[in-house]
């Protein structure tokens, strides 16, 4: 790290939107290694949407939640094909587990209310960009540390509209982002 002062940079879905969308990220990237650099990624393209109308589909039961699950994740493990080239790699197992948590909720009928699954759901797309983007710089040697947003940022429990609970937020982010930032780009 070179300097004291932390950079933010955030990729929205555009930008990350395929294989070729995500090797043009990390080139960007490459050029502040030694900066501090958070990251912050969005969901993939139209995941957002993709993953809003599963959540529609699941609670209003006027669609096929699971197909359209199943399309999603085929959408992500073909970039992640054309990324690492060896299928062995270990975020095909980490996309595929977080994947996991849609596919518990939707094996249940639906008995939270919608905001809380809308928020469940909705936010594995985040969850899944960012390990990929995460895994592909280290892949290509760009040493970046995954960290889940989730240990940091505390909010009360207003689904979907969720205010930040700044005192609890700050400590945690004062505890782990300046010590992660010595040797990695952090990537949320």
């Amino acid at each position: 790290m070179t300097s004291s002062t932390i950079k933010i940079l955030k990729f929205g879905g555009a930008s990350i939107k395929d294989a070729a969308s995500i090797r043009n990220a990390a080139a960007i990237l490459s050029q502040y290694r030694g900066e501090a650099i958070v990251v912050v990624i969005s969901a993939m393209g139209k995941t957002t949407n993709s993953l809003e109308a599963i959540t529609n589909a699941y609670f209003t039961r006027n669609g096929d939640a699971v197909e359209l699950l199943q399309r999603l994740k085929h959408e992500h493990f073909q970039i992640l094909t054309e990324l690492f080239f060896e299928n062995v790699h270990p975020i095909f197992d980490d996309v595929n587990n977080t994947f996991v948590e849609i596919d518990w909720i939707l094996e249940d009928e639906p008995h939270e209310k919608y905001d809380y699954l809308y928020d469940q759901i909705v936010s594995v797309g985040e969850t899944v960009a960012s390990k990929i983007v995460s895994a592909y710089l280290n892949y290509k040697n760009i040493s970046a540390y995954w960290l889940d947003v989730r240990d940091c940022i505390k909010t009360d429990n207003t689904y979907r509209e969720g205010k930040v609970e700044w005192v609890i937020t700050e400590k945690n982010i004062r505890a782990k982002i300046p010590f992660l930032l010595k040797d990695h780009f952090v990537l949320t």
